[in-house]
């Protein structure tokens, strides 16, 4: 019989190896982890995978909702906490609580990690979480906008009841790097440019064997037929702006109800950062990216999580 310590090994380092990653990214997005006020946030586990949730300080008016939110950072990079400012405006928009994940992150953690442990975190939802699938929404901004659409068609193709709905902030779908706004020079004149999604795409892609049109990650190549309702949410300043462009059509096309806002103004995932955008080094990448303070948030921040408030309520009864 083995040693029950020893067999608890790999858990424990799975868990030591995550604490790592957490700090990790810590470091880098720090000057874009804040603590708002009226809202708690409490870290946990859920099917094995690290969370954060928040909920409102004056209580939760929604005990039946819940809002699953999977942060992007090209599949390598982001935390949880990273995206408090849309959990906290969600959590006191709509009343109830919001779980952010702290998914496993490339390239130590190999495709189709971070897909595993999205769906892990749902199947915890809909069973001992006791919530009914159609009082769950899924939201992400960037890869992890592609981590929640994935999700919805993982739901369907394993029998799974789907989520109430989707909503897509600034969704990077194409790993393999045929999105024709990335060839564009007024968006390639802001926070994300085109450098940056190359260099994301091959660092998701170093470990090797690993499709670039893998439907998983690059879900414009993807079967969308039999979803639920989904907001695309696509930003004008942004080098990954037709990916929102591209899924509506695809989803559309297959009978998907979908709606997609155009926020002129916006750079990509303006929905978490603030007033803080990314500036490059003379020899990106060889040059580290820093944090700029530009002095104000964007005005289309709180208008973009009304509008997924508003989404949520239409789509959950």
């Amino acid at each position: 019989m083995r040693d029950s310590g020893a067999m608890s090994d790999p858990t424990q380092q799975l868990a030591q190896q995550l604490a790592q990653q957490i700090a990790m990214q810590e470091q880098f997005f720090a000057p874009l982890i804040v603590e708002p006020e009226g809202v708690t946030f409490t870290r946990d586990e859920l099917g094995g995978v690290p969370v954060e949730w928040t909920a409102p300080v004056a209580g939760v008016t929604r005990p039946d909702l819940v809002v699953a939110y999977f942060h992007g950072g090209g599949y390598s990079g982001g935390l949880a906490a990273w995206a408090r400012r849309a959990s906290t405006r969600l959590a006191l928009g709509l009343g109830c609580r919001v779980v952010a994940a702290d998914y496993r992150l490339a390239p130590r953690f190999a495709f189709p990690a971070a897909h595993e442990d999205a769906l892990a975190v749902y199947r915890h939802l809909i069973g001992p979480g006791g919530f009914a699938p159609g009082k769950v929404a899924v939201a992400g901004d960037s890869a992890g906008g592609a981590i929640s659409l994935s999700l919805m068609a993982d739901a369907r193709d394993l029998g799974l009841p789907q989520p109430a709905c989707g909503m897509l902030n600034s969704v990077w779908a194409d790993v393999a790097m045929n999105t024709p706004s990335l060839e564009d020079p007024r968006r390639n004149r802001h926070d994300v440019r085109k450098e940056l999604v190359e260099y994301l795409s091959r660092t998701f892609l170093s470990p090797g064997g690993i499709d670039p049109r893998d439907p998983r990650h690059s879900p414009v190549y993807r079967d969308l037929t039999g979803l639920n309702p989904l907001l695309l949410q696509a930003a004008g300043n942004d080098a990954c702006h037709d990916d929102s462009v591209r899924i509506a059509a695809a989803a559309k096309a297959a009978g998907v109800s979908v709606t997609l806002t155009e926020y002129p103004d916006a750079e990509h995932i303006w929905i978490l950062n603030g007033p803080w955008r990314m500036q490059y080094g003379a020899n990106y990448p060889d040059d580290v990216v820093t944090w700029v303070d530009c002095g104000a948030e964007s005005a289309d921040a709180a208008l973009a999580i009304t509008e997924m408030c508003e989404f949520v309520l239409r789509h959950t009864g």
